[in-house]
């Protein structure tokens, strides 16, 4: 059995690998689809990409510096496009940081009615010295969220070229088409831009493919009326979380030899006994791995436990010493595969069964984690089925109608929302509405019913930090009383100016806290180092040592001017958006860092007038 094959679950790959720049490239523009997302995860990402990450989620979340910084810093370069409505709860923590999402994000809508369901990253590298552009590619069987599960990954490098391999035209007509289908609000310009730049990279980038692999493939579905799906061989196995029978036969007709099935218990037990004697085999997740004991268990079997739950999906076909490995984001279902009518994307590897593993090797590595299906054994019937079903389908409705939140100032402090729906009825079924600005958290929920009539809502008065166009929504059924919670983005109509200054300054409030994201624009300090400086919550810069003009901060603000002065730029900026508040005597900047800096902005300013002579 060859050495490293695709299925091994030793063959781990952390998710920050992934975000993490080849060695001698910086990243230029990265874009990613998503079916759904939650805040926590689309606050850390821009963190992980921008400042070299650390692999601590939790550590991040707690440096708002960080997560600042990191939004600063992608907030021209990064989009992430996901199905609308499937924004996971509310934000947490430090939730008005989601404000600065806004333009970040785009809520989009499959063409054909179903959902839209790819996952992939792309990335676009920019070299060192002679080093030419890089392109990178991840396909994804996981969400942006924070589920635990088994997943599958394929991560591919290239370079960019004169060429342009047919085989990369599903790609890039998909990302072409991204901001075609946002919905219900269209898609900020620079979202558009990101995309069909990307769409064009992809076009004629060159892929370096996996050890023992020769071809590659890509299809996708769901954006016209064509349907994709692999081709069926003697030898195949297919695993996927959520299987219908019409697919399964689709997939593995009569004719196949020998068939494999890993899915999960609860999808396998609403198949025929038909449909599922097509396998040799039909397995699903050893229960162990669905304990906290599975550690232990497995230690004779030397890797460790895999994450919680099938998510992976996967179809391998083997003709004669020709395997091909499917990965992707479809399931064995009707919408992915039959119908077409959500949009996915696959990617399909062949390579030499010696050399990349046969359908039997893939399987074998799975193995110690897995059992029999045995379709005896009793399954938990869903409880308010029915009410899960409303709920569903009164989220749908909901997510396609366009929200309006208009602002108006109430003062030089408060800012009063007013929440409206066009058109003006959104038909829901028997289930109530409640809607809060989502920085504010549930106990500021309003009862929304009218919205779904035409009338308009009062949702208050907030801080205008914390105007942002996400809402929490929770939807209840009259029936059963199930809730069921997560976001929306409305439009917003009328926001005043300096909303991301005041987000800014809610962050950096003070002279330590300003003294401490300098050293971070002044150093380009990663990830880990303000983490540490985060958690000591000390600081070796002393803002005295730079007024006695013998302190690093002097020295780091010369070196800056006379070598980068992009980073000179950035502290102008930072400090025009820390001015003080109308009405406020003194800023977070101290007075006498704004009477030196006066001296280096004068100077900056006369260097980018001679650059430009």
């Amino acid at each position: 059995m060859p050495a490293d094959v695709a299925l091994d679950p030793e063959n781990r790959r952390l998710y920050t690998e992934i975000l993490r720049p080849p060695a001698g490239y910086e990243l230029e523009l990265a874009l990613a689809t998503t079916y759904s997302l939650d805040f926590e995860t689309a606050l850390v990402i821009p963190a992980t990409m921008a400042l070299h990450a650390a692999e601590s989620r939790a550590e991040t979340l707690d440096s708002p510096i960080a997560l600042l910084e990191g939004l600063e810093r992608m907030s021209e370069r990064l989009v992430i496009f996901c199905e609308t409505g499937r924004i996971h709860g509310v934000p947490k923590g430090v939730n008005r940081l989601c404000g600065l999402l806004e333009h970040m994000i785009v809520e989009t809508e499959a063409p054909r009615g179903g959902a839209f369901h790819p996952k992939l990253w792309v990335m676009r590298f920019a070299g060192q010295g002679d080093l030419p552009p890089a392109v990178r590619l991840a396909l994804l069987s996981r969400n942006l969220t924070t589920d635990a599960s088994w997943d599958l990954a394929l991560m591919l490098d290239g370079e960019l070229g004169e060429e342009h391999p047919p085989e990369n035209a599903p790609l890039s007509r998909l990302l072409d088409a991204l901001p075609d289908l946002a919905r219900p609000h269209p898609a900020p310009a620079k979202a558009g831009d990101i995309a069909r730049s990307l769409a064009a990279d992809v076009a004629r980038t060159g892929w370096r493919l996996p050890d023992g692999y020769n071809d590659i493939s890509f299809a996708v579905n769901g954006l016209d009326a064509a349907v994709w799906s692999p081709a069926a061989e003697p030898v195949m196995a297919v695993i996927s979380p959520f299987c219908d029978a019409d697919t399964l036969c689709h997939l593995v007709p009569s004719w196949v030899r020998q068939a494999h099935l890993v899915g999960r218990a609860e999808e396998l037990a609403g198949i025929d006994g038909g449909t599922l004697g097509r396998f040799t085999s039909v397995k699903v997740l050893d229960d162990l791995i669905e304990t906290e004991e599975v550690e232990e268990a497995l230690e004779t079997r030397r890797a460790d436990p895999p994450a919680r739950g099938l998510h992976a999906k996967a179809i391998i076909s083997q003709r004669y010493s020709t395997v091909s490995v499917t990965v992707g984001s479809g399931n064995a279902t009707g919408p992915a595969m039959r119908r077409g009518s959500n949009v996915e994307v696959f990617a399909t590897l062949k390579g030499h069964a010696g050399r990349v593993g046969s359908v039997e090797d893939q399987l074998a590595r799975m193995a110690p984690f897995l059992r029999d299906h045995d379709p005896s054994l009793p399954i938990d019937a869903p409880e308010n089925a029915e009410a899960e079903k409303r709920l569903e389908e009164a989220r749908r409705a909901l997510s396609r109608w366009p929200l309006v939140l208009s602002c108006r100032r109430d003062g030089q402090e408060q800012v009063s929302l007013t929440l409206r729906a066009e058109p003006s009825s959104v038909p829901v079924g028997p289930v109530d509405v409640e809607i809060w600005p989502a920085v504010l958290g549930g106990n500021r929920a309003v009862n929304a019913n009218a919205v779904l009539t035409g009338a308009e809502v009062d949702l208050g008065q907030v801080a205008l930090r914390d105007v942002t166009r996400w809402l929490g929504i929770r939807l209840s059924d009259r029936d059963s009383g199930l809730t069921l919670v997560f976001s929306l983005g409305a439009r917003l109509e009328g926001l005043p100016e300096g909303r991301n200054a005041e987000i800014l300054r809610a962050f950096i409030d003070n002279r330590d806290a300003f003294y401490r994201y300098l050293r971070f624009l002044l150093e380009g300090a990663d990830l880990q180092g303000v983490l540490t400086q985060d958690k000591s919550g000390q600081d070796h810069w002393d803002g005295a040592d730079f007024l006695s003009g013998d302190g690093p901060i002097l020295e780091r603000m010369v070196a800056a001017l006379t070598r980068d002065q992009n980073r000179i730029d950035e502290i102008a900026r930072l400090i025009e958006r820390l001015q003080p508040s109308p009405g406020e005597e003194d800023g977070p900047v101290p007075s006498d860092f704004l009477e030196l800096w006066g001296a280096f902005d004068a100077v900056r300013r006369d260097m980018k007038g001679a650059a430009g002579d």
